[in-house]
């Protein structure tokens, strides 16, 4: 799937990688200089968090969110919980910079359910 953009005001959440309604929490994000370049995350879940979600990038200072990944299964087994896994992000080559990852909403990529704390990607990771 090719990377979309979307121009849209990103919601602040109350407290940075988390949303109440969503259940979901971004707990770790880092680079892996694979071929392809990868984000390597972690997130946790609850009871309301959504089956699926979408995974994005925003880039620190702008209202633009690429997303990468559509229909991330959400949820392990069991009520509440941690998981793990990566996305591929060849598509940042040529715009490195600041960026959050988010999840977001499949079907409303501009309604943001948890982010990162901003990770530098930069030109040298590919």
């Amino acid at each position: 799937m090719a990377p979309t953009v979307v121009v849209a005001r990103t919601p602040k959440s109350k407290s940075k990688g988390s949303s109440s309604k969503a259940g979901f929490k971004v707990t770790s994000v880092s680079i892996m200089k694979t071929q392809p370049v990868m984000l390597w995350y972690s997130w946790t879940y609850e009871r309301n968090s959504p089956d699926e979600f979408a995974v994005a990038v925003i880039k620190v200072g702008t209202d633009d969110i690429i997303v990468l990944q559509k229909d991330q299964f959400a949820l392990g087994e069991g009520p509440t919980g941690k998981l793990s896994t990566n996305v591929v992000i060849t598509s940042l080559k040529d715009a490195p910079g600041k960026y959050e990852l988010a999840l977001v909403n499949n079907n409303d990529f501009k309604e943001v359910y948890a982010k990162s704390k901003p990770i530098q990607i930069k030109k040298s990771d590919f």
